[in-house]
């Protein structure tokens, strides 16, 4: 959080007795989809995966997070409606848990705590446009090779068909997307 705004002793005690250490096996729910999401955090190991769950039935990742991200659906804490997206464990993750009312109550009473929550928001707000550019005007293998940069350090504990729905495609193109960068060296 001091990366984010420099809070005091006091003013990160506000929050930081509140928090607590989740430990989650991979594949178990953090957020589940129907449910009302009231927490947010931060990994400290392991990998996340944000995701909707389509009528159909098939998963359409939104996307991922390691060691220092933040975990939690902030459209589904701010709507206060049921979760539209489900965040899981790729991985066995240790997360720190916050409660979201406690981080806006925070924000509402200290200037500090009010700077970390609009650069919270800040960064997901660029992340968020950053994507929508990915999906609108790149080819998937652009999109594959910005997925590359970005996740280089958690893509080996990625399932490829979780960056294929990442990405937008089915698995077999991804095969093949990976077998023709890999012959073009």
């Amino acid at each position: 959080m001091r990366r984010l705004a420099p809070l005091t002793e006091q003013e990160l005690a506000q929050v930081e007795r509140t928090a607590r250490a989740r430990v989650l096996v991979r594949g178990e729910t953090f957020l589940a989809a129907g449910d009302h999401a009231v927490d947010c955090g931060t990994v400290l190991t392991g990998v996340m995966r944000e995701y909707f769950i389509l009528e159909d039935g098939r998963e359409v990742t939104r996307g991922f997070a390691g060691p220092g991200d933040g975990v939690g659906s902030m459209s589904d804490l701010l709507s206060r409606a049921p979760a539209r997206s489900t965040a899981s464990a790729e991985t066995d993750a240790r997360l720190l848990i916050f409660p979201w009312a406690v981080l806006r109550e925070a924000a509402s009473r200290t200037p500090a705590w009010a700077s970390v929550v609009a650069r919270i928001i800040e960064q997901l707000y660029l992340t968020k446009a950053a994507r929508e550019y990915e999906l609108l005007a790149l080819d998937a293998e652009a999109r594959y090779l910005g997925f590359r940069e970005r996740y280089a350090a958690l893509e080996p504990a990625i399932s490829l068909r979780h960056v294929a729905s990442y990405i937008g495609v089915t698995p077999e193109h991804l095969s093949r997307l990976r077998r023709r960068l890999s012959d073009a060296g």
